[in-house]
């Protein structure tokens, strides 16, 4: 059976009964889901930008650690709940550890892991605004700004920053929207699920505390007032707190036992903190900015110049003026917006960061990222009226056509600012010097045998800072990528007289030891023996992060065993007939070897105790 119809055109086009009815069943489903279509194809196409641009990055700095724990540690509850610098974050160690079983250090799948986690964020922005304001076309406005803000960029392409980030811009929006079916229909289901979504966003990040207060805060202004807000829904609000109460006993039963990194600021730290953090940072990236980075690598440090953060606070001035003006309650919603800046992001890093690392901190992006979600709700509350809101405005508003044609130049300028402020920013990402060295290191773990000796030394510093200590270490670092059976060989290196070492491009050389040599004075050349005992003695006073390791010279007519005792450890070696050398860790503390019973024929000369270093 066909249908026909007769375009204007005079022609006559015959489409199957089928084709046609699915064809009017897509353009009548298309017709009332414009709005969401068209919201669709934003998150899709900024998703693909934001994946052209963390293409280009690669792990770094905290990353490598998180790799590395991954892989030497089971999926336990003390490795979940570990604190990290302050951080506490069980989410983001359950997703790291996935990841790096996957592949350690596979970028594709760490940046493909986040994407996908931003990817459900901007699916619960889109579901926030629709909650709120309905399923107007101009919920897109507020999206959009979501999608484009240069703020968000820096924290996707650190793989640790965006451990903690992804799961707060998951949750803060996911939280709002539940609660918020929660103020209309007075359901306690809607309430749990808020609860959920802060329970998800704390695994994540510690700085969840502050969604029930941002709750508070929106049930206040748009739902009767904060009286009224906290006694029509005690049962929430009671839920909220039991969540945060209980993870917030876990956390500081956790810290108990974990290095105490926090503390105060001297004053000028704070306010030196405050003035970056809200000035230079939030105020110039919140309009699209900064426009200037600082030229240090692929950092997420924002750098305007000084008339460039005057004129956004003077710019953000005029919008909330302006806004207040004609927008009931959009002064108390600029207000939350500080507010929460305020509470999630800058009390916990003056906690944290600012004492050790000073004001500069304010300058990272990454430590306002979360509030993005939040940024693109408040643009909407101060121009839009939500769902079923009386008397939005203080006042009649200009024509249509004018304020339309305000706003939108306003939105053209917000996103031509910020894809060149993350334009600048790409610019500033590549790291080959540390994909090569790994994918390198990677290639010669692969081809070598599980009873190799590999001796320990820091990775370069520019893969990764020696300020990790034991996580800057190549048995950590790229142990990671190592059987198991070779991985605990790097970590704890037997004595051998034959020992292999990571050179500075990530390849496996033969070892030998920088150090300060010391020979025996004797006419043979060899450590005296006196009752069949020799007595080698060491300096071994230097405190290294790897360890010492020590290089002994023997000479031996035959094949020999003998066992080199240091401190109270004894080690047994069999010596091959010739030259050689001997290769083993010291222990700490130790003055001397000890060999008893030295085999005729066996002479041990010189011994050199240093650091490991390719064989020249």
């Amino acid at each position: 059976m066909t249908e026909t119809t007769k375009p204007r055109t005079g022609m006559v086009l015959t489409v199957p009964a089928p084709m046609a009815r699915l064809a009017g069943a897509v353009s009548r489903w298309a017709r009332g889901r414009g709005v969401l279509l068209a919201a669709l194809v934003l998150i899709a196409a900024s998703l693909a930008w934001k994946a052209a641009i963390v293409s280009s990055s690669y792990f770094k700095e905290d990353d490598f650690e998180f790799v590395a724990r991954a892989m030497e540690s089971e999926l336990s509850f003390d490795y979940l709940t570990r604190i990290h610098f302050g951080q506490f974050m069980p989410g983001g160690f359950l997703l790291a550890w996935l990841t790096a079983r996957l592949e350690p250090f596979g970028w594709g799948y760490a940046a493909g892991g986040i994407l996908v986690l931003h990817a459900f964020a901007a699916l619960a922005v889109l579901r926030m605004l629709r909650v709120v304001f309905g399923r107007r076309p101009a919920i897109l406005a507020p999206l959009l700004i979501f999608l484009v803000a240069p703020i968000a960029v820096p924290a996707l392409v650190w793989w640790a920053a965006a451990l903690n980030t992804v799961f707060l811009q998951i949750a803060l929006p996911m939280a709002i929207a539940s609660h918020w079916h929660h103020l209309r229909t007075g359901r306690m289901r809607h309430a749990l699920a808020a609860a959920f979504w802060v329970l998800f966003g704390l695994l994540g990040f510690v700085k969840g505390f502050a969604l029930p207060l941002l709750l508070l805060a929106l049930t206040a202004i748009y739902h009767g007032g904060l009286r009224t807000a906290l006694r029509r829904h005690l049962p929430a609000w009671a839920a909220y707190v039991t969540v945060v109460l209980a993870f917030g006993a876990l956390y500081v039963q956790r810290s108990l036992s974990a290095p105490n990194t926090g503390g105060l600021p001297i004053f000028d730290q704070a306010t030196g903190f405050l003035w970056e953090l809200l000035g230079k940072t939030f105020a110039t990236t919140v309009l699209g900015g900064p426009w200037r980075w600082f030229a240090g690598g692929d950092w997420g440090v924002a750098s305007p110049p000084l008339a460039v953060v005057i004129a956004s606070l003077v710019t953000l001035a005029a919008v909330v003026l302006v806004t207040s003006h004609y927008r009931r309650r959009a002064g108390a919603a600029w207000a939350m917006l500080l507010g929460y800046v305020l509470v999630a992001d800058a009390l916990p890093v003056l906690w944290g960061r600012v004492h050790l690392l000073g004001s500069f901190v304010g300058t990272d992006t990454r430590y306002v990222a979360d509030a993005v979600p939040l940024i693109a709700l408040v643009a909407g509350l101060v121009l839009l009226p939500v769902e079923g809101e009386a008397e939005p405005y203080r006042r009649a508003l200009p024509a249509r056509e004018r304020v339309s044609g305000v706003l939108g130049a306003a939105l053209g300028l917000f996103v031509g600012a910020s894809l060149v402020s993350v334009t600048l920013f790409a610019g500033y990402l590549g790291a080959d010097r540390r994909h090569r060295y790994i994918e390198t290191a990677r290639a010669e773990l692969a081809r070598t045998p599980p009873d190799a000796v590999i001796y320990d030394r820091l990775v370069p510093s520019e893969v990764l800072p020696n300020s990790y200590r034991t996580y800057s270490l190549t048995s950590r670092v790229l142990g990671a990528m190592a059987s198991p059976r070779l991985r605990a060989r790097m970590q704890a290196p037997p004595a051998a007289l034959d020992g292999l070492v990571f050179d500075e491009r990530g390849r496996l050389r033969p070892v030998d030891v920088q150090g300060v040599p010391l020979a025996p004075t004797t006419k043979d050349r060899c450590w005296p023996v006196t009752g069949g005992t020799v007595q080698v003695p060491l300096d071994n006073r230097a405190r290294r992060v790897e360890g010492t390791l020590v290089r002994l010279g023997y000479a031996a007519r035959t094949d020999a065993e003998v066992t080199l005792w240091m401190g109270e450890r004894a080690t047994d070696v069999r010596l091959r007939a010739g030259l050689g050398q001997v290769f083993l860790l010291a222990v700490p503390g130790a003055d001397r070897i000890v060999v008893q019973d030295v085999p005729t024929g066996v002479c041990f000369g010189d011994v050199t105790p240093g650091q490991a270093v390719p064989r020249p």
